[in-house]
């Protein structure tokens, strides 16, 4: 059984998609090696957790921002968090220690996203984002859909295990050389992996490149709720 994506092409070129997604992959990376060099060549500055920090608050104010009460809350936010760093600054409390925090948070964030769409009489993330691209599944694509969102459920937990293992057990250079560097491409490893894997499982399938799923996550409610399995 084929079907096609319900995504239109985009009005522009698709060229153009691929090279914002080049430009920001680009920008990803001399972040993560410019995290990487702070945290490897001067680990007690608390630069490094600053950058560390940069993208869980800029995240956090486009979520937050969008709202009255989230725009309160953020304010919050921030003066105790300036007030926390200027106490742990007074303290002399060294920076490395606060180091796993950010990718810790990251990781538990995105278990639970994927996670809490896992719970009984509830719709899996997978499956709703292949629902918005396709529009109604087969109901073999469907419960392979299901467990691709458990897979990468497990994926999450082993990134934070990994983190904090490599964290108390290994010298920093190497804790970071997993979180500055391999945490990202490990990431889209494990989406090409699945995608090869799909193309091969299921050939009948119309699947989606993978220029569509990105346009498709443009407007995909991640915060929505679905019934079904």
């Amino acid at each position: 059984m084929s079907m096609s994506s319900r995504i239109e092409p985009a009005s522009r070129p698709q060229q153009t998609v691929w090279t914002r997604v080049v430009l920001l992959g680009a920008g990803v990376i001399a972040y993560q090696v410019l995290v990487f060099h702070t945290i490897v060549n001067n680990p007690d500055a608390f630069l490094g957790a600053g950058l560390m920090l940069a993208p869980l608050l800029v995240a956090a104010g486009f979520v937050l921002g969008r709202s009255r009460r989230g725009r309160l809350l953020l304010a919050t936010c921030a003066v105790f968090g300036v007030i926390g760093c200027l106490v742990w600054r007074a303290v002399g409390a060294n920076p490395v220690l606060f180091y796993p925090v950010p990718y810790l948070i990251v990781y538990a964030f995105l278990l639970w996203l994927f996670g809490r769409t896992l719970r009984p009489g509830r719709q899996a993330l997978i499956t709703r984002l292949a629902t918005h691209v396709h529009g109604e599944l087969p109901a073999r694509i469907a419960r392979y859909t299901r467990r691709v969102t458990w897979a990468w459920c497990g994926f999450f937990a082993v990134m934070a295990m990994t983190s904090m293992l490599l964290y108390l057990l290994e010298p920093l250079p190497v804790w970071s050389v997993f979180n500055n560097l391999l945490n990202i491409p490990l990431v889209v490893a494990m989406y090409l992996a699945e995608y090869a894997w799909r193309l091969w499982r299921y050939p009948d399938f119309s699947h989606a490149s993978i220029a569509t799923v990105l346009r498709a996550l443009r407007n995909f409610d991640f915060n929505r709720h679905s019934a079904g399995r």
